[in-house]
């Protein structure tokens, strides 16, 4: 929230900190202008930063970037509006290295914009989630500019995408291609692969692997999405479920060891994919 830091806290006075989930960054930035303030907002995403600078409540500066990417002035502005969550903090008198805005009632009313338009897009919140064609895509009619789009997204984030010039366009075309399905958001996972001893379940069916709830139940946390599981080798992606009291187990129906050639006691890596 705006205010004074405390004095024991070793901050200067005016610092502040909150996450833009419960202070959405429109917000806060009018709430930064219409209390005459002077410094450096920082918005941190794992994937992005953003700064903002303010001179006697005016905006005069907005840069983002991510990796070698970055953007600056109004389409910065533009792409830190649509952030859902994230920390900020405000460090007061913090000069900006340049101006690439001119304050005044063109800030606000750019803000407002963008957050209409933000408002009718259904991204997801995450963007550092990848972008890929769906595995079952039915036939989709798109324009030019959206398969144009579609082309050259495969495989990048989110942020990826957006950070370039005419964010809110792109914004809106990959809200169509998300909704029509002609693409799909998946986390990018990024989990160690498991070895684990094959174990086997008597009883009918196949297609699924059991694993110790422990182990999924980390890899759940991890990856916030509903995922399946890549044996290798056999170079094979099965379905997968929580068993209780399999640690360092790999659970296989009958049928499966048969089809994989595996039998008990053999050792299989295992990595969770979306």
């Amino acid at each position: 929230m705006l205010g004074q830091s405390p004095g024991h806290s070793g901050r200067p006075s005016g610092y502040l900190e909150g996450n833009l989930a419960e202070f959405p960054f429109s917000a806060l930035v009018g709430a930064l202008m219409s209390t005459g303030r002077t410094g450096r907002l920082l918005v941190r995403t794992p994937y992005l930063e953003g700064e903002v600078f303010l001179r006697n409540g005016q905006v005069v500066h907005a840069r983002v970037r991510s990796g070698e990417k970055a953007l600056e002035g109004e389409e910065a502005l533009d792409l830190l509006t649509g952030i859902k969550r994230a920390p900020y903090r405000f460090e007061p008198e913090v000069s900006p290295p340049h101006t690439t805005l001119l304050g005044g009632l063109a800030v606000p009313a750019r803000l407002a914009e963008a957050e209409a338009q933000w408002r009718g897009l259904a991204l997801p919140a995450d963007w550092g989630y990848v972008l890929r064609l769906p595995a079952k895509g039915g036939a989709v009619e798109l324009g030019p500019e959206a398969l144009r789009v579609l082309a050259q997204v495969e495989g990048k984030r989110i942020v990826e995408v957006l950070l370039a010039p005419g964010t809110l366009r792109l914004a809106r075309i990959l809200h169509t291609l998300l909704q029509m399905g002609a693409l799909e958001a998946v986390p990018l996972v990024e989990v160690a692969p498991a070895s684990l001893l094959v174990l086997p379940i008597y009883g009918p069916g196949s297609g699924v692997a059991y694993v110790d709830e422990a182990l999924y139940a980390e890899w759940a946390r991890v990856i916030r999405h509903g995922f399946r599981l890549r044996l290798r080798p056999p170079e094979v992606v099965m379905e997968v479920r929580p068993r209780p009291n399999i640690p360092g187990r790999l659970g296989l129906l009958e049928e499966d060891l048969r089809r994989l050639r595996l039998r008990r006691g053999d050792r299989v890596e295992v990595v969770p994919e979306v």
